[in-house]
């Protein structure tokens, strides 16, 4: 009797499935790695906004913070001290993406003698930078430079 050489069809798909199956749940979690790594640039472009007011307040420096309010949306804020025009820059490079919700200011002005921020500004941050991008949230800057993360936008 001669020994049967090979695979049979049924050990064939079921090798077939394992190898797609596995595939399939690599994918999966590479897509949840890469929104989880967006949500971190949140919280540190959070954390980098309230460092620059906490050190504008302390110092008494005023600013400029700068966004886009465009259909595409950038990686970077950015920061211009008025008294120096020194710029700093936060760059989540390519983590997640920034977009100011204003319709007409592309800009919001840090007075220190105040303490106040005008206008205040919601900053909607997605994990791309096209508008089927998906939100992961909105950064809110309250005229009276109030900073917070939210999963939806303020209501108006």
């Amino acid at each position: 009797m001669a020994q049967k050489r090979g695979l049979t069809l049924v050990e064939l798909l079921i090798v077939i499935f394992i190898f797609a199956s596995s595939f399939g749940c690599f994918a999966l979690a590479l897509g949840a790695a890469d929104e989880l790594f967006a949500i971190i640039e949140l919280k540190k472009a959070h954390s980098w906004l309230q460092g620059t007011f906490i050190e504008a307040c302390q110092t008494g420096r005023p600013f400029i913070l700068k966004y886009t309010t465009r259909s595409a949306s950038t990686s970077k804020l950015y920061v211009q001290w008025l008294d120096t025009l020194e710029e700093d820059v936060f760059d989540s490079c390519g983590g997640c993406y920034f977009r100011g919700m204003s319709a007409s200011e592309s800009f919001s002005v840090y007075s220190p003698q105040w303490h106040t921020l005008s206008p205040g500004v919601t900053i909607k941050v997605t994990n791309g930078s096209k508008g089927s991008a998906k939100s992961l949230g909105y950064i809110i800057i309250s005229p009276y430079c109030y900073i917070t993360v939210r999963k939806h936008p303020p209501d108006k």
